[in-house]
């Protein structure tokens, strides 16, 4: 009886975490991150800060992990918005079940949205074309609010688009969209936003550290921007992403969710407004870019670089991710992004000139999910 079995066998309830080294990688060799190491203890020195860390895995496991300065395995960081993938994540599920249909007009869930803004969809919403942008500032996202579902009511009634703006006519890059969406994910699955999240897709994955706290305590999550995480709790729901929706002993995305995530919904719309470091032209999915350096076009690079400089990506041709984690100040990207352009396009040319050593497969098992259906 294998190991997995054999816990699926004891019928109870309990979680063990585990350390496994991958059988086949054991005759490999671990490849040398060195070139990604230098060139992010370069950034640290350049930007001033006083640690960081670098993780990186593919589908079959760990492949390295570093922590520089203060930073341990404990460090937990506000992470702005790389908080968009998380956030997309749920959205795909939920799609995925059938519980949520990306396309149907905002109205149809949240009748306070009327006229213009009712027509916005989810999926607008989530790839920055729904009509709202270039809002980081809005109050309405502020942790001062009473809740999520009270300031998008402030939205639908008192918020209005950007003037020359509307549902699908332009990209515009921000995060008033994604609040409205996420009021409406609550809505649909019957659960407050950071309790569903981490019910759905924290608890599966075992991670503890990833909550929508990062900017002060608060009921009013920032979708597009206010979770805070350790390095290697994202990493785990990369781990997840980079083998098709399976993580940990279960599945937690049903089929067809990574398609959703990772489709360019931006076309040949015109720009509205992005942020600083985008490149062109823009390439977005659902709530992570798609980066020019993507050698498939159905299983694209696909990033979410935060304000403050924590930056997931996920090669989904390669089977590889990373996550490089910093905290610096709002203009440390100017620095960080093309440092970690250099740091990524070292990790794609080690993987594929070596065959790497798996160091290690985390994995907290539930013993009473595997059977679970319920992704």
């Amino acid at each position: 009886m294998s190991c997995l079995n054999a816990f699926r066998a004891l019928g109870g309830t309990f979680v063990l975490t585990l350390a496994m080294a991958a059988g086949p990688a054991q005759a490999q060799e671990a490849c040398d991150f060195a070139p990604v190491d230098t060139r992010f203890e370069q950034l640290l020195t350049d930007a001033g800060l006083f640690g960081g860390a670098v993780l990186i895995g593919s589908h079959e496991g760990l492949l390295h992990e570093r922590y520089f300065g203060l930073y341990q395995s404990a460090t937990v960081v506000p992470i702005a918005s790389a908080t968009k993938l998380l956030s997309a994540v749920r959205v795909v599920q939920l799609a995925a079940q059938g519980r949520l249909d990306l396309d149907s007009p905002v109205s149809e869930t949240l009748p306070a949205f009327q006229g213009v803004k009712g027509t916005m969809t989810v999926r607008q919403m989530f790839s920055h074309t729904a009509g709202y942008g270039d809002d980081l500032f809005d109050p309405v996202q502020g942790v001062d609010q009473p809740s999520l579902a009270a300031a998008v009511d402030q939205i639908a009634c008192c918020v209005d688009m950007p003037k020359g703006w509307s549902p699908g006519a332009q990209f515009a890059y921000g995060g008033n969209s994604m609040h409205v969406a996420g009021r409406v994910v609550e809505v649909v699955s019957g659960s407050d936003w950071q309790a569903g999240w981490q019910q759905s897709i924290g608890a599966p994955l075992g991670i503890g550290s990833i909550d929508w706290q990062g900017l002060g305590e608060t009921s009013n999550y920032r979708i597009a921007g206010g979770a805070q995480s350790n390095l290697r709790d994202y990493a785990r729901l990369l781990h997840m992403l980079a083998n098709d929706g399976f993580g940990n002993g279960r599945r937690v995305l049903g089929p067809g969710a990574l398609a959703m995530l990772g489709s360019d919904n931006v076309g040949g719309l015109p720009i509205g407004y992005a942020p600083p470091m985008a490149f062109f032209p823009v390439r977005y999915g659902l709530g992570s870019w798609i980066e020019p350096s993507s050698i498939s076009a159905e299983l694209p690079t696909l990033s979410s670089l935060g304000a403050f400089g924590f930056f997931p990506w996920l090669d989904r041709a390669r089977g590889v991710y990373g996550v490089f984690m910093i905290r610096g100040g709002i203009n440390v990207n100017e620095l960080a992004r093309p440092a970690y352009e250099t740091m990524m396009s070292s990790t794609q040319q080690i993987v594929d000139q070596q065959a790497c050593a798996v160091l290690e497969w985390p994995m907290t098992i539930r013993v009473d999910s595997f059977e679970s259906g319920e992704w």
